[in-house]
């Protein structure tokens, strides 16, 4: 077998390529790159060419990657993800280091947000950007550094810290609250209006029967794409949410939400937040910075949770 390395394809069919593995449409790809759907279909073509073999197939309006495909685009783009990784090292030499970090948009507005000011005083010259997401974060989709995800570990092949540990409390604003008889045992809440979100649907449910295993417990009328839409509607008082603590504190101290009641110690526990990032860059000073600063907003967070008995 001959040591001569391959001959490569060409560079712009690779681009092409790497952009419709990863979006998975001739349509984004070519908007992505700023090409006509047809151009991205020549430069396929062409790759295919050089390889006599066959990478993408049509099935309806959907393009899918063939076996070959499949396995080349794997390459294709952790080697482009690293290209680009490469790209802004030299782009963080020029201009000052950049950490770009994926967050829900429930976080960001109640924990990183209201923080960031702290972070770029004790970090003057790193260029912290954060990317509110509901979706799962992707390393090798998404040009980011790290992610604070919302689940159960373990994250793939991910290193992860947790940063809360997340229970749920039943919690509503005090206009809606004053429209109804008070609220004195957990089945009193049957009697109001439930909001639930689309990522735990079985919430409520599960937080009845912690408290009584044969209550058969009210199916929410109200129904939130996301967390962070779920709380706007309690803020509206259009019902009660189980918020997560100690994230919603902010809202407890600012008084736009109102703990209902404690029941004494139980707390129905949800999934936790963690702190995210690839396992090569454990040691990366800025990877570290972020950390520091996240565990820092949880104590705070923990600590405020902890004054109201939550």
């Amino acid at each position: 077998m001959s040591n001569a390395p391959s001959t490569l394809p060409p560079l712009a069919s690779l681009r092409a390529f790497e952009a419709l593995a990863r979006s998975g449409s001739v349509k984004l790809a070519s908007e992505s790159l700023n090409l006509t759907p047809s151009a991205i279909s020549h430069q396929i073509r062409t790759l295919e060419a050089h390889f006599g073999l066959q990478l993408v197939q049509r099935s309806g309006r959907n393009i899918e990657l063939t076996e070959s495909g499949a396995i080349y685009a794997a390459a294709v783009l952790s080697a482009f993800n690293e290209l680009f990784r490469a790209s802004d090292l030299l782009e963080d030499r020029k201009r000052g280091p950049t950490v770009r970090v994926s967050v829900t948009p429930t976080f960001a507005m109640l924990a990183a947000l209201p923080h960031l000011e702290k972070f770029r005083i004790d970090n003057p010259g790193l260029d912290l950007r954060l990317e509110a997401k509901n979706t799962l974060a992707d390393f090798e989709r998404d040009n980011i550094d790290a992610a604070v995800q919302f689940g159960d570990p373990p994250f793939g092949s991910l290193t992860y810290h947790r940063l809360l540990r997340s229970r749920a409390v039943p919690c509503a604003d005090r206009k809606l609250l004053d429209r109804f008889p008070p609220v004195q045992q957990p089945n009193d809440l049957t009697k109001l209006p439930l909001i639930k979100f689309a990522t735990a649907p079985d919430l409520w449910q599960r937080w009845f029967e912690e408290y009584d295993p044969k209550f058969q417990s009210k199916e929410p009328e109200l129904i939130a794409d996301s967390l962070l839409t779920a709380i706007q509607m309690a803020r509206s008082s259009m019902g009660v949410i189980l918020a997560p603590f100690p994230l919603v504190v902010p809202l407890i101290g600012s008084g736009a939400l109102t703990v209902i009641q404690h029941w004494s110690s139980k707390s129905l526990a949800l999934r936790d937040f963690y702190f995210t990032h690839r396992k090569l860059d454990h040691s990366s000073g800025k990877i570290k910075a972020v950390h520091k600063w996240l565990k820092v907003v949880a104590k705070a967070l923990e600590a405020d949770a902890a004054k109201l008995g939550v």
